[in-house]
């Protein structure tokens, strides 16, 4: 009799892992997952979507992602991007309390010294001194490129930019970095539109489906020049078009697209499970019993679209087994 030895799934450590959009794409493609972030709920979370194992620790702990994943083969995440949002104008860049967080991610991976690590962010990252200084010091072990995505380009019906780091330590992973991103582009195909997204949900009631459910938002017609001023996040989505980058509904209103105008939809935001859809997140994802509403469509608002995530996965397995 022969044995044939099975090869272990690769380790990976997604930090700040939110909802999982990130780490589930890993997890699909064969990865071991397991995930860190601050919220409490992340651990049920991560066990009843079946991505992987999930701890609730303060990040900013440098001792709080070490313990038992020294191993880690890959390392993901996606550091909180308030200090460099467009909307965030009181407390920008070093000024707001959450910007050491993105040295915290990148001492991680000094610390755990991973095959590769994917990072992603708003596009406004790349032009921060602190970050780009962080990058001219892990040159030194890493083979590292940036660019510019929109899921939209990838299958997701949503047109949101990201910055992705890609890095893969060297001497193996010379020249890695770039060919990540090409073989990327050999997985761009059409976006679905928001009307074909949202089509299993228009004939539901609310509760009808798990996360199917919106706030009574009783000033929702206040806001009628905001709307036709096309100012982010106060958007009657258009229903032939991905949907424009979104932040958390309760906060700034996202308009159903037939909201109001006589085909069914009352005058309402999207619901959370619209706009997890909408994200990229299939209809059997569910979030635990008890979570508050704005909870919800903040995580929903933070994640990665795991449409985008399963191609990186399968890009960064190829590279790493041709290692």
């Amino acid at each position: 009799m022969i044995w044939l030895k099975v090869a272990e799934p690769m380790k990976l450590l997604d930090l700040f892992c939110g909802m999982g959009g990130f780490a589930i794409g890993f997890a699909r493609s064969g990865f071991r997952v397991t995930g860190y972030d601050i919220n409490p709920w992340v651990p049920e979370i991560f066990c009843i979507n079946k991505i992987g194992v999930a701890v609730s620790a303060d990040l900013s702990d440098p001792a709080a992602a070490i313990i038992g994943n020294q191993g880690a083969e890959v390392v993901i995440g996606g550091p909180p991007c308030r200090p460099w949002s467009a909307l965030n104008l009181r407390r920008p860049g070093p000024l707001h309390p959450d910007y050491p967080l993105l040295d915290a991610f990148f001492n991680f991976i000094r610390q755990i010294s991973p095959q590769a690590f994917l990072m992603e962010n708003v596009s406004r990252l790349s032009l921060d001194a602190g970050f780009r200084s962080i990058l001219r010091s892990l040159k030194r072990r890493y083979d590292i490129h940036m660019e510019v995505v929109r899921y939209s380009d990838y299958g997701a019906a949503t047109s949101r930019r990201r910055l992705v780091v890609a890095g893969f330590r060297y001497p193996s992973g010379k020249g890695r970095a770039i060919q990540f991103f090409r073989q990327l582009e050999t997985f761009r195909r059409p976006a679905p539109t928001v009307a074909q997204v949202l089509r299993p949900y228009l004939k539901l009631v609310r509760g009808e489906w798990p996360d199917h459910e919106w706030p009574d938002l009783k000033t929702i017609t206040r806001y009628r020049g905001k709307y036709q001023s096309g100012r982010y996040g106060w958007y009657r989505l258009k229903p032939d078009m991905p949907s424009p980058s979104f932040g958390n509904i309760t906060k700034t209103y996202v308009l159903h697209p037939f909201a109001g105008n006589g085909r069914g939809v009352p005058l309402r935001v999207l619901s959370i499970r619209e706009a997890m859809a909408i994200m990229g997140f299939s209809d059997k994802f569910r979030f635990p019993e008890g979570m508050g509403m704005g909870v919800r469509y903040q995580m929903v608002a933070d994640a990665v679209s795991p449409v985008f995530s399963e191609i990186c996965a399968r890009v960064m397995k190829e590279l790493l087994q041709g290692l």
